[in-house]
């Protein structure tokens, strides 16, 4: 009975690392994946007007995701008092369909209302590999946020010679993908470099909507200047922050191939 049962926990660990090993690669474009979350430990009480206006704005996140892949939002407080305000926006990939944009932002708000450290936080971002979900009972529309943030790093280190000559390239490539971004209505932009014959180096850079460009340069710069910090000399990396991010990969993870897992690693 001792042996069956190590051969069945063999079996599950030797899945479980197959699963992992082929998903980093390549995801079912129909999932979604969580990336991190971030929630204040300022916390609302049950049934407050606070709680009750928070599901009226995860609410009306969720629903208008069937149409746009940007959508910010305000609940207001009562005519006595401001605090019972919440300000929230959702942003999805701008390389995704908008199915996949819906099932995100449903599977973040439902993790915002439900999950322990999160539910009655008066302030919380949540990232996908696919969006973001954003809410404060501070304003923050138009305004650049660079904290919290999260960084996530491909384990594969670059097989170039020149450590110093990739990094160049990365940072040549992904602030050209910057400025495209900042530069365009959409505030989201992707772009391809050669690297070699037979490497590509993959790039993008997204800022909610709501960023006026020169306040979209000046939260992905801040990005682009984590990278080295998080990632130096791996093969993929991505900084994350509530206004903004920037990925790279030496494989195609937007477009038409999209939906590749985060980096696995965080640091």
């Amino acid at each position: 009975m001792a042996s069956n049962s190590f051969m069945l926990v063999f079996l599950c660990v030797l899945v479980t690392l197959f699963n992992f090993a082929t998903t980093t690669k390549a995801q079912n474009v129909d999932q979604v994946y969580f990336v991190s979350q971030s929630c204040s430990a300022n916390k609302t009480t049950a049934n407050s007007a606070y709680e009750k206006n928070l599901k009226t704005l995860l609410s009306s996140l969720s629903s208008n995701a069937t149409t746009t892949l940007f959508y910010n939002n305000t609940v207001l407080g009562s005519t006595n008092t401001t605090s019972d305000t919440v300000y929230g926006l959702f942003m999805c990939r701008g390389d995704i369909p908008l199915r996949l944009c819906k099932e995100c932002v449903a599977n973040a708000t439902q993790k915002l209302s439900s999950d322990q450290s999160c539910s009655l936080s008066k302030q919380a971002v949540m990232w996908y590999a696919e969006c973001i979900v954003r809410y404060s009972n501070v304003g923050f529309f138009s305004t650049v946020s660079t904290s919290p943030e999260y960084s996530l790093y491909n384990p594969n280190d670059i097989t170039d010679n020149s450590t110093n000559s990739f990094m160049n390239f990365l940072s040549n490539t992904i602030n050209q993908t910057a400025e495209a971004a900042a530069n365009s209505a959409k505030r989201f932009s992707t772009k391809e470099a050669n690297l070699s014959q037979s490497q590509t180096l993959y790039c993008l850079a997204q800022c909610t909507e709501d960023l006026p460009p020169q306040n979209c340069t000046t939260c992905l710069a801040q990005a682009i200047r984590e990278l080295p910090i998080c990632c130096y000399a791996k093969q993929g990396g991505r900084v994350g922050f509530p206004s903004c991010n920037v990925w790279y990969e030496l494989y195609p993870f937007y477009g038409l191939i999209t939906d590749q897992t985060p980096s696995p690693t965080s640091t």
